[in-house]
């Protein structure tokens, strides 16, 4: 497992009260990292690819 920074931003509004936020998960790739990031954060969703971190 590699550890990848996330970068979500909401895109419904009763979603939660931070609009944007970094969110740090572990997954096997970067495309993995975002299904991750996302299916924890309901109602957002990864503006960009997520970056590996060390």
């Amino acid at each position: 497992m590699k550890t990848y920074s996330a970068f979500l931003q909401r895109i419904k509004p009763s979603a939660g009260q931070k609009a944007n936020f970094t969110v740090t998960v572990q997954a096997v790739s970067s495309e993995m990292a975002r299904v991750t990031a996302e299916a924890q954060y309901p109602g957002y969703k990864c503006a960009s690819a997520p970056v590996q971190v060390r």
